[in-house]
C-alpha cells in the first residue's frame, strides 16, 4: 500500500479537529451556528477524502488506485509508463490516472540526491585512497544499503512498481510459451500472446459521493435558513 505520510496525518487531524468542532457547535449553540457547523464539517468531509482516503495498492497482476471519487483498477498489461513530475501519473495507450495517494516532492528528492552524491564522493575518495569496499559497507548485524530506499517515496514507488509489472509481463509469457507447447503447436501460443489487452476498470466511490453531496447540501441549508 502506498500513501503520503504528510497528506495522511495532516488529513487526519483536520478530520478530528474539524469534524469535533461542528458536533459541538450543534451541541452548544444549535441553530444559532450553524453555518460554522456546516462548514466544519464541510472542510472535514474535504479532508478526509483529499488526505486520508486515497490509497494506492500494487499487486502482483494489477496497480489499484483508490483516488477521492474512483477507484481504478489497471492490469499491468494496459499501464505502459508511471511518471512522476508535478504528480504521480499511471498512463495507459489511451488514457491517464493521477495518483492521489503518492504526493511529489521535489524538496525530497533534491535530499536524496545530495545524499546518492555525497555517498558516491565518499566512495569515489576511498577508492583513490586505496580503501577497500568492504571498509565502506554497514557494520556486521545490521541491514546492507539499498539502493531504492535511497529515493524519494515518489521514485521508490515507480522502481518498485516497475518490478511488479516487469515480473508479471515475464510471467504472462512464459506461461503463454507453455500453454502454446501444451497444446502442441506454435498457433495457440501466438494466439495467446496477441490477445488484446484487457482494459481497466473505473467504479465510482458512492461513499465517497454522498458524503461530499450530503456536506454541500448542509451547506446551503445554513445560510439559508
Amino acid at each position: 500500500m502506498y500513501r503520503g505520510a504528510g497528506a495522511l496525518i495532516g488529513g487526519a487531524l483536520v478530520v478530528l479537529f474539524c469534524g469535533f468542532g461542528s458536533v459541538d457547535l450543534m451541541v452548544e449553540d444549535g441553530t444559532r451556528d450553524l453555518t460554522g457547523a456546516a462548514i466544519l464539517a464541510l472542510v472535514a468531509v474535504l479532508a478526509w477524502l483529499y488526505g486520508v482516503y486515497p490509497a494506492a495498492f500494487a499487486w502482483t497482476d494489477r496497480l489499484v488506485v483508490r483516488n477521492p471519487f474512483r477507484t481504478i483498477a489497471l492490469p499491468w498489461e494496459t499501464v505502459t509508463d508511471l511518471s512522476a513530475r508535478l504528480s504521480f501519473v499511471a498512463r495507459t495507450e489511451t488514457k491517464r490516472y493521477t495518483v492521489w495517494a503518492i504526493p511529489v516532492s521535489l524538496r525530497d528528492r533534491r535530499k536524496s540526491e545530495r545524499v546518492r552524491m555525497k555517498e558516491m564522493s565518499q566512495a569515489q575518495r576511498a577508492a583513490r585512497r586505496g580503501v577497500s569496499s568492504e571498509l565502506l559497507q554497514p557494520s556486521r548485524g545490521r541491514r546492507p544499503y539499498d539502493a531504492v530506499d535511497r529515493l524519494s517515496f515518489a521514485d521508490q514507488a515507480i522502481s518498485e512498481m516497475d518490478a511488479r509489472r516487469e515480473a508479471h509481463t515475464v510471467k504472462a509469457r512464459l506461461a503463454a510459451k507453455y500453454a502454446g507447447a501444451g497444446e502442441g503447436g506454435s498457433g495457440a501460443g501466438q494466439a495467446v500472446e496477441t490477445a488484446p489487452m484487457l482494459s481497466g476498470t473505473i467504479r465510482w466511490s458512492w461513499l465517497s459521493l454522498g458524503l461530499f453531496a450530503a456536506s454541500v447540501l448542509f451547506v446551503i441549508a445554513a445560510f439559508s435558513v
